[in-house]
């Protein structure tokens, strides 16, 4: 059996040793065109978010059997057709919840505190105190739109901050404690700031456009570190230029990598409201590690492959 890692980056040495054990493991970072040209050859692919297992690529792949993906999110593969074709495909759950909820504070945190810009002035050699008064997040209103494993930590954290939490999650009736449910309309003008955890589908494509920037609060910040095609991109800049909010933060874009010529990378260049980061919310150590040994062991375990090694 042969196993194909192709963001070898994310998985450490135990799990590689793990994959070892069931066959002969290579480990390579490929292009698209490249990975379409040697996927026949193998009978598991593990992955992440930045190998795009499409069905032009599947078509090629005559011998897999397993996908393995470790993210929580599978936009990236071609799963019904995976699944009409006979390959198993294997997700997380849950592994990487502490460190994407920790990333979203951290913007949180970052863009209510202008702390780039704050920091980007100091190095320019100024000391203009004055134009980096922020917001604090104690007594305000956060706003959690999908109230899942991811949100809801968002929510303890916030709460610990003197934060009042309200969501939006149309399979979630209720909260703990004095978290409430209410409708998206009633999120949008209420909450200061805006952090979104919800699974990406066709009723959560796009679910933030011009109509929802203009409910929002002039003050609201927005927050995303789910899935990039979830907000409209063209409508948050525009509402990033009229001051229809006051800020945003992105962890996640419709087309990974970013393209060069990005609109929101030449809007962040010039102005002091908005934060990127290149997909990196569940990017921490601790999760990292325990996410590759866990989808190496579950793709092992799908794989009824002999123990013999690596040879």
């Amino acid at each position: 059996m042969r196993i194909l890692v192709t963001e070898p980056e994310y998985f450490d040495d135990e799990a590689m040793e793990v994959l070892s054990r069931s066959g002969t493991v290579v480990a390579k970072r490929l292009t698209y065109n490249e990975l379409s040209n040697k996927i026949s050859k193998f009978d598991a692919i593990l992955v992440r978010i930045e190998t795009r297992l499409d069905r032009t690529m599947l078509r090629k792949a005559k011998k897999l059997r397993v996908i393995g993906s470790a993210t929580t999110g599978l936009n990236h593969i071609d799963v019904k057709y995976a699944l009409e074709h006979g390959i198993k495909v294997i997700s997380l759950h849950g592994t990487h919840t502490v460190p994407t909820a920790e990333h979203a504070l951290a913007l949180m945190l970052s863009l209510c505190r202008k702390i780039p810009w704050a920091h980007a002035a100091l190095l320019r050699g100024e000391w203009k105190r004055y134009r980096f008064i922020g917001t604090q997040l104690s007594g305000k209103t956060l706003g959690i739109i999908g109230f899942g494993r991811i949100g809801s930590q968002v929510a303890k954290y916030a709460e610990s901050l003197g934060m009042h939490v309200i969501f939006y999650d149309p399979y979630v009736k209720s909260g703990p404690g004095k978290i409430r449910s209410v409708l998206l309309r009633k999120l949008l003008a209420e909450s200061d700031i805006i952090t979104i955890h919800a699974e990406l589908t066709k009723e959560t494509r796009n679910m933030i456009g011009a109509a929802e920037f203009r409910a929002m609060k002039r003050s609201t910040f927005l927050i995303n570190t789910a899935r990039g095609e979830i907000v409209d991109q063209q409508a948050l800049i525009r509402a990033l230029e009229k001051r229809e909010i006051a800020g945003a933060a992105e962890d996640v874009f419709p087309k990974e990598p970013m393209e060069g010529s990005s609109r929101l990378r030449a809007y962040a260049r010039t102005h002091g409201n908005l934060i990127i980061t290149p997909h990196i919310s569940a990017s921490a150590d601790d999760a990292v590690h325990a996410a590759g040994v866990e989808i190496a062991e579950k793709v092992c375990k799908a794989l009824p492959l002999p123990n013999k090694g690596n040879t």
